[in-house]
């Protein structure tokens, strides 16, 4: 089974809705796997093992839409961009599907669109968007005099509105699947699966999430959150590389990371695990120098227990990887170094 498919399944298992994300570019170490997110459901080539068959082009085309929100906004409708041009509208859009199959009420997307200081006609121009939203996201059922309240994609609900995002149709859902899928593979000890898995994830990202909108059409709070997700994922699929023996391909790499992101100490305890598992102890212990320097210069404390407990095993002749994969096969936790 393919990894997209694994990751709608996964994401059909799961809640329903995205949420507001609660915490994860592409990466430049390990590539993805083939099949990975192209778009069918509607990310379709995902895993097609070909053309589609006679069957499916008596059908037509799928009409799923495809919401992107891991890079600038889009909205795809059988292969077809259909996203809406006003500013305003899209980021009423991104607040939607940030808040995927729940109720977004009225009054809050009024205090986002406006930032706290909303026109008199801020409800009838919030009306008006969605009325322009729904014409966008099903554009028959209007002319086909379908009551709008009750509109298949985006209905009104109480005092707001639902976004209705069916499983696979939101990139960052299924790049949530495959990072639980990576994750259980983990957990199995089969970290070269993992690797892929992560992979495939960090391959549905094409830039900063809604990149498009800045902080002047979209608070930051909605995508800073997204962006730690985005580099938890990354630090869960370099620790699944160094743990499956190649560490040499991901130094650079994390070299980058720790400049980009001086006060993360996982990168630069990531950064001594790959360079001791290349024999590089002398190289490891000079890391750790220069992550002790920065982090104490930067916040005043020392690194925390994980960064000094691999500068230790350094010290001590030992050869570390990261605890987390310590029931892997193969594992080289804590082993003596010239093993």
């Amino acid at each position: 089974m393919g990894l997209q498919r694994q990751a709608r399944r996964t994401a059909d298992s799961g809640s329903g809705g995205s949420g507001v994300p609660t915490g994860s570019g592409a990466s430049s170490g390990s590539a993805a796997p083939t099949g990975s997110p192209a778009g069918g459901g509607p990310f379709a080539a995902a895993d097609a093992g070909g053309g589609a068959g006679p069957e499916a082009a008596a059908v037509g085309p799928d009409l799923t839409p495809c919401y992107l929100v891991l890079g600038p906004l889009e909205v795809r409708r059988g292969g077809v961009s259909c996203t809406p041009t006003p500013l305003k509208r899209r980021a009423l859009l991104a607040i939607l599907l940030l808040h995927a199959n729940r109720l977004a009420s009225a009054d809050m997307l009024i205090d986002e669109l406006w930032d706290g200081h909303p026109p008199r006609s801020a409800q009838a121009t919030l009306q008006m968007y969605v009325s322009g939203l729904r014409r966008t996201l099903d554009p028959g059922h209007g002319r086909g005099g379908g009551d709008p309240r009750r509109h298949p994609v985006l209905r009104t609900a109480g005092s707001g509105y639902v976004l209705e995002v069916g499983p696979g149709e939101l990139d960052l859902d299924l790049s949530r699947a495959l990072a639980a899928l990576g994750r259980r593979q983990l957990a199995d000890g089969d970290c070269t699966a993992a690797s892929e898995a992560f992979s495939a994830a960090l391959a549905m990202w094409r830039g900063r999430p809604l990149a498009d909108l800045g902080p002047a059409r979209l608070p930051e709070y909605y995508t800073a959150p997204l962006e730690e997700e985005r580099l938890a994922l990354l630090h869960d699929r370099i620790g699944a590389d160094i743990c499956a023996g190649r560490s040499q391909g991901v130094i650079t790499e994390l070299a980058e990371l720790c400049a980009r992101h001086p006060l993360r100490e996982a990168f630069h305890e990531q950064l001594m695990l790959a360079l001791a598992g290349t024999g590089r102890r002398a190289e490891a212990l000079d890391a750790y120098a220069r992550a002790r320097r920065v982090v104490v210069e930067g916040t005043g404390v020392e690194p925390g227990p994980d960064l000094q407990a691999v500068q230790r095993a350094l010290l001590g002749g030992l050869r570390p990887s990261a605890t987390v994969h310590g029931r892997c096969r193969g594992s080289l936790l804590l082993q003596p170094a010239g093993l």
